[in-house]
């Protein structure tokens, strides 16, 4: 738990130093979203302003259960998605270097989503997307924004009970 959250503390730091050099601001962190039933759930979560951060970085289901993401990008000008993949930061690294070279008309996805259990279509700054899936196996997952340059610091875990 210490190594994910010094991770993570890392992945912020070095988030607020690139956007205070870009266009300035600071990094925000909210609350956990979590699910506690069986039935389907819907769990809203999106872009942090203009920082390169999800608002919420720690999602909960149920394994089995019905999920719709709602990701809005409250950016003003990025573009910005929402992936699952089927792992850890191994394989969420691997799918954003890929998607990389697939370009922007893929919603910077690889062409093999073997290892994408859900994901976003790009949204435009203000819009909101929606994915439906359902919960795989007990484990974490990693979610994350595949546009280029915004992971690993655009990063969280989903963990399926």
């Amino acid at each position: 738990m210490k190594t994910h959250l010094r991770l993570f503390l890392l992945s912020a730091v070095l988030g607020v130093s690139l956007l205070l050099t870009a266009c300035g601001g600071s990094s925000t962190s909210t609350p956990a979203a979590s699910s506690g039933g069986t039935g389907p759930v819907t769990l809203e979560l999106g872009s942090a302003g203009e920082n390169l951060a999800f608002d919420k970085t720690e999602l909960s289901v149920s394994s089995g259960q019905q999920v719709t993401v709602k990701f809005t990008d409250n950016s003003a000008a990025q573009q910005h998605n929402w992936v699952l993949a089927r792992g850890g930061d191994d394989v969420a690294q691997k799918i954003a270097t890929e998607g990389l070279v697939a370009g922007a008309d893929k919603n910077y996805l690889p062409t093999d989503p073997a290892n994408i259990i859900a994901n976003t279509t790009l949204a435009n700054a203000g819009q909101t997307v929606e994915v439906t899936f359902t919960a795989p196996a007990p484990g974490t997952y990693t979610f994350f924004c595949t546009v280029p340059g915004h992971y690993p610091l655009m990063k969280g875990v989903l963990t399926v009970n």
